[in-house]
């Protein structure tokens, strides 16, 4: 009996692939392109944390640029952070494991306070933490601005060298104090991760779908984005300098 004999055949089956878009904000290189956002308030006071998707686009400051700030009328500098992690809070600057940052890279910050500390995350990875003044709440209200550096409350007190030349999206000001796991999931969600349906809009105090409906100033404009995930970065980022102002 003549055996049958079967060819073996591989099916190679091609998918149709699509290229997901988010909306960013990109912000002109200059002293009045802002978004003002509402104030903190008496659920913050005692901690918060906010992370974003950056990318630089001007290098007229090369080592920081000041991409949200709060300003509150008696107290210099209540709150701050750079597109490089450098950073302050109530007065008082920190300087991680600086970031020497190239025009066009893409980088996740999230700065995270609560119970008498501070810590900046980059890219997924702890590259800073300090302790801040012992039982000091945050003032409210005050003037929280997106693209640029306040050191009181009022829009007539943007420092004008010091704005965000660039990009972002993924903005996210939680009410409360993320863990370093949560900060990582965030980063390697990449930029359209669910960070509402993740957290609970609860635990959210101002979401980027939030801030896309608000008043753009100056030159404001949205662009569209590639979402794409994330690992976590295993290589570590450069030790401390020396760094004199905030």
């Amino acid at each position: 009996m003549r055996a049958l004999l079967i060819p073996f055949v591989t099916l190679l089956i091609t998918l149709p692939t699509t290229s997901s878009q988010h909306t960013a904000l990109n912000f002109g290189k200059n002293p009045s392109s802002y978004i003002l956002l509402p104030s903190f308030t008496s659920t913050q006071r005692t901690s918060f944390s906010v992370c974003a998707w950056l990318t630089r686009h001007s290098n007229h400051l090369d080592f920081y640029q000041y991409w949200i700030s709060y300003g509150v009328p008696d107290s210099f500098m209540e709150f701050g952070i750079s597109d490089s992690g450098v950073s302050y809070m109530f007065g008082d600057g920190m300087l991680p494991r600086y970031q020497w940052l190239r025009v066009e890279e893409n980088h996740h910050v999230c700065y995270a306070w609560g119970e008498g500390r501070a810590v900046v995350y980059y890219d997924g990875v702890e590259i800073g933490r300090e302790k801040t003044e012992e039982g000091r709440e945050l003032i409210t209200p005050g003037t929280l601005i997106l693209g640029q550096f306040v050191s009181y409350s009022g829009v007539e007190n943007i420092e004008k060298f010091r704005y965000f030349g660039g990009e972002m999206t993924g903005v996210y000001i939680f009410s409360g104090m993320l863990r370093e796991e949560e900060v990582e999931e965030v980063y390697r969600g990449g930029k359209c991760f669910d960070v509402v349906s993740r957290f609970g809009s609860d635990n959210i105090f101002i979401s980027w779908q939030d801030i896309l409906q608000l008043e753009r100033m100056g030159s404001v404009q949205e662009v569209e984005v590639q979402c794409s995930s994330r690992e976590r970065r295993s290589r570590k980022y450069g030790e401390s300098g020396k760094f004199g102002e905030f």
